[in-house]
C-alpha cells in the first residue's frame, strides 16, 4: 500500500513538472509527453499539426488573416527547431502535395508528396511526418493542396524571428470643417501627449485620432487598444488596418465617439492577438509597446455660446423682415441645383450608352475571330456549339438594358465562358454567396464580361487544363463584391495596355459614380504572376 502511494504521488509531481515547462499557449491537444498544436488554416480542411522543442519560450498559433481562409500565421519565440505533420486519410496521401519554404527565398521541399504516417487519430485519418526543421530566427512557409484542388492552398507561415514595435511614422487629428462641409486630416504629427477639444469654438470637430505606422508582413498582428486613463479600462480595439491614403504607410482611424468624454487616454499598439490577455501580451512583448497619450479638453463654450446668440439674432431677424425674400432665393437656388444635378445625370446617361455602345461591337469582333480561327481549323463541331453559345449572348446584348440581374449576368458569364473554353480547355467556377438572392440584386449590365475576357485572352488561353478562373459573387453589409481571379502570367496595371476593354471599363465606372453617386463603384487590380485579381465593390447595392 504503501508502494502505491509513493508511486502516485511521484506520477502526480512529474506532471505537474511537465506542465509547469509548457510554453504559455492557447489551449493544444496532448499525445503523452509531446504537445500537438493544431495550426490549420480555418478555412482548411487539410490537418496541418506542430510540435516545438525545449528552447520554445511562447507560443501563438492561431492568427488569422482577415478575409483570408486558407491562411493562418504561427508565431514563436526562442524555439530551434520544429516537427510539422500533415492529417489526413492515408489513402488519400498521393492525392495531396506540399511545399516548404525558409525566408521567403529558400525552397527547402517542392511538391512533395507525404508518405510516412505513423499515428492513426480518428476517423480513418492518421498523422503524417513531414519532417523536422531549423526555425531558429527563421520564417518558415508551408503550403498544402490536394491535385484536384489546386486553387485551394492551404498556407501557414510560422513566425519564429524578433518581432519589432510598431515604427509609428504620425499621429494626427481628422477634422470636420463645418464651414466647408467637408472632413479632412491634419498634417501636423502631434507626437505625444498632445491635447484638443472635440470643438474647438471654431466649427471645426474632431472627428478621430489617427495613427499611421511603417508596413511590415506582419502588420495585421498589431493591436490597437483604446484606454481611458480615468476608469482603467479599454473603450476600444482594432486592427483594422488601412492602406494607401498615406503613401508607404498603414493607418488605424479611432473614432472620435470612443473619446467623446473629457478626459485622459492612451492609445497602445501591441503585437499579438485581441483576446484581451493583457498579461501575456505585456510580458512576452513589454519592450515591444508603443503608447500615445492624449487629452480630450472640454468644448470651447464661450464659443459656442457667441455663436448660439448670434444664431438668434440672425434667425429673429430673418423671421422679422425678409421671410418672403429668402423663400424665393431658396427656392430658385434650389431649383437650379436640380436642373443642373439633372442635366449631368442625363450626360452622364448618354455617356454611359455611348461607352456600352464601343464595348458590345469590342466583344463581338473577338467572339467573331474566335469562330474563324475554329474554321480555319475545321473544327466545324467545335464551331457550331461556340456559334450557338454565341448567339445567344448577342441576344442577350441586343437588350441594351444598363442594368441587369446578378442571375442574368452570372449566365452570360457561364455562355461566355463555356464559349470560350470549347477554344482553349482552361478550368472555370462561378459562385454566388449564399445570403444574395441573385435574381432580385440588379448590377450594371456586362460589367464583369470584359475582365472575363481579358483572363481569358491574355491569361489562361495557353495553359490548357492548367488554366483557372474563379469568379466570386459575394455580400459584405450592404456592399456587394465581385471578384474575378486568374492564374495566368499576369500584367503590370501601371502600364497602358493597348486593348480598349479595360480603359472602356474605367471610364464606365467613373460614369457610374456620376449616376449612382449615393451608391459609387469601386474597381481595384492587382497582378502578379499565377494571381490576377479584379475585384468590383458596389457601395449600398444590397
Amino acid at each position: 500500500m504503501k508502494k502505491l502511494l509513493i508511486i502516485a504521488l511521484f506520477c502526480i509531481y512529474s506532471i505537474n513538472c511537465i506542465a509547469q515547462k509548457r510554453p504559455p499557449v492557447l489551449p493544444a491537444v496532448g499525445y503523452g509527453d509531446n504537445y500537438i498544436y493544431s495550426i490549420s488554416p480555418p478555412g482548411s480542411n487539410i490537418g496541418l499539426d506542430m510540435t516545438i522543442d525545449k528552447y520554445t519560450q511562447w507560443v501563438q498559433y492561431n492568427n488569422n488573416v482577415a478575409n483570408q481562409p486558407l491562411t493562418n500565421y504561427v508565431l514563436l519565440g526562442g524555439a530551434k527547431k520544429i516537427k510539422l505533420y500533415m492529417v489526413a486519410l492515408v489513402k488519400d496521401m498521393n492525392d495531396y502535395r506540399y511545399n516548404i519554404i525558409a525566408n521567403d527565398s529558400t525552397l527547402l521541399v517542392t511538391n512533395a508528396i507525404p508518405k510516412h504516417a505513423f499515428r492513426y487519430v480518428a476517423n480513418g485519418r492518421s498523422q503524417i511526418d513531414l519532417g523536422e526543421f531549423n526555425i531558429d530566427d527563421k520564417k518558415l512557409t508551408v503550403e498544402i493542396y490536394k491535385l484536384s484542388e489546386r486553387s485551394k492552398v492551404s498556407t501557414v507561415t510560422i513566425y519564429n524571428k524578433e518581432i519589432k514595435p510598431a515604427e509609428i511614422i504620425q499621429t494626427t487629428l481628422k477634422r470636420y470643417f463645418i464651414k466647408s462641409r467637408g472632413e479632412g486630416v491634419e498634417m501636423q504629427d502631434y507626437k505625444n501627449d498632445f491635447k484638443f477639444q472635440i470643438n474647438d469654438g471654431k466649427n471645426n470637430n474632431v472627428t478621430g485620432v489617427i495613427v499611421v505606422t511603417k508596413p511590415t508582413d506582419l502588420t495585421f498582428i498589431y493591436h490597437v487598444y483604446l484606454k481611458n486613463l480615468a476608469t482603467g479600462k479599454t473603450v476600444h480595439v482594432s486592427n483594422d488596418w488601412i492602406y494607401g491614403y498615406f503613401v508607404g504607410s498603414a493607418y488605424i482611424d479611432i473614432d472620435a465617439s470612443y473619446f467623446s468624454t473629457p478626459g485622459k487616454y492612451q492609445v497602445i499598439i501591441i503585437p499579438g492577438k485581441s483576446s484581451g490577455d493583457w498579461a501575456f501580451l505585456t510580458k512576452y512583448f513589454p519592450e515591444k509597446t508603443r503608447r500615445i497619450n492624449f487629452t480630450v479638453l472640454e468644448s470651447g463654450r464661450v464659443y459656442q455660446e457667441k455663436i448660439v446668440v448670434r444664431a438668434g439674432v440672425l434667425i429673429l431677424l430673418a423671421i422679422l423682415l425678409i421671410p418672403g425674400l429668402l423663400f424665393y432665393f431658396i427656392k430658385k437656388r434650389n431649383r437650379r441645383k436640380l436642373l443642373a444635378a439633372q442635366q449631368q445625370k442625363d450626360m452622364a446617361q448618354v455617356q454611359l450608352s455611348a461607352v456600352r455602345s464601343q464595348l458590345n461591337p469590342h466583344f463581338m469582333f473577338n467572339a467573331l475571330s474566335g469562330i474563324q480561327n475554329l474554321m480555319n481549323k475545321n473544327e466545324v463541331d467545335q464551331a457550331n456549339r461556340y456559334l450557338a453559345k454565341f448567339a445567344r449572348i448577342t441576344r442577350s446584348i441586343l437588350n441594351n438594358k444598363e442594368l441587369t440581374s446578378l442571375a442574368d449576368e452570372k449566365n452570360l458569364l457561364d455562355d461566355y465562358l463555356q464559349m470560350e473554353q470549347l477554344r482553349f480547355g482552361f478550368l472555370y467556377k462561378i459562385e454566388i454567396d449564399e445570403h444574395i438572392s441573385p435574381e432580385n440584386v440588379e448590377i450594371p449590365a456586362m460589367l464583369l464580361q470584359p475582365f472575363a475576357e481579358n483572363a481569358v485572352k491574355h491569361g489562361v488561353a495557353d495553359m490548357g487544363k492548367n488554366g483557372y478562373i474563379y469568379i466570386k459573387m459575394m455580400a459584405n453589409g450592404k456592399d456587394l463584391i465581385l471578384t474575378i481571379t486568374d492564374n495566368g502570367k499576369g500584367f503590370d496595371p501601371a502600364k497602358q495596355n493597348d486593348g480598349l476593354g479595360i480603359a472602356l471599363v474605367k471610364k464606365r465606372v467613373t460614369l457610374l459614380n456620376t449616376v449612382y453617386q449615393s451608391s459609387p463603384v469601386w474597381l481595384d487590380i492587382t497582378s502578379a504572376p499565377s494571381n490576377t485579381v479584379i475585384t468590383f465593390t458596389l457601395t449600398q447595392w444590397l
